[in-house]
């Protein structure tokens, strides 16, 4: 239910916004101004994150306390899960990291980094299958051959996988600190480039 609630936000949005967001993504300059905007929504989660963290410590007398301060995903409230949810929608536009700004969402519902991390690639099955069904017509429109599409796909599946395993090890005592810094950059540094091209 809370991977149900969590997914309402962004499958409004995609069915209503679904011809207006496709032009963004055909605009280089607003890929890059999200990107940036995405860095300073991570670097902005993490902050406010470790401000909760250093509360939480002054008030628990041992650090079991601590940690019991901090949700699991299978705990947080609706309004959490629809939150989290929110943030999953700003990755409808170009530039904006899915996982990344529902791992930061996660962070201000009270989730723990690996949880938030968990919980992000959790939320994105259902949004993720949904879009892939409503892409089906147009696979079997075009003249690419489907063995080439499943080829895709799986090699797809594989490096999800991949990714979702090595963050959720990193998560485990990583931060969201430097993809948000890295994004900052990688926009700053695109913006640059598209601004000033001969």
């Amino acid at each position: 239910m809370l991977l149900l609630v969590g997914t309402i936000p962004a499958g409004i949005l995609g069915v209503f916004l679904e011809h207006e967001l496709k032009n963004l993504f055909a605009t280089p300059k607003a890929a890059a101004i999200f990107l940036i905007v995405n860095g300073a929504l991570m670097l902005g989660a993490e902050m406010l994150r470790r401000r909760t963290e250093r509360r939480a410590a002054s008030a628990a007398k041992t650090r079991v306390e601590q940690e019991e301060s901090f949700a699991v995903a299978e705990q947080i409230s609706f309004k959490a899960a629809a939150l989290v949810g929110a943030c999953q929608a700003l990755a409808l536009l170009p530039g904006i990291s899915r996982s990344g700004v529902t791992i930061g969402g996660g962070l201000l519902a009270g989730l723990r980094h690996q949880e938030a991390a968990r919980f992000s690639f959790l939320l994105a099955t259902p949004i993720i299958f949904a879009a892939g069904v409503l892409e089906i017509p147009q696979l079997f429109a075009s003249p690419v051959p489907v063995a080439e599409y499943l080829a895709a796909a799986v090699l797809a599946g594989i490096a999800a996988y991949l990714s979702a395993r090595f963050l959720l090890r990193y998560f485990r005592s990583g931060r969201l600190d430097p993809y948000g810094w890295y994004c900052a950059a990688a926009g700053i540094i695109s913006l640059a480039l598209l601004t000033f091209r001969p």
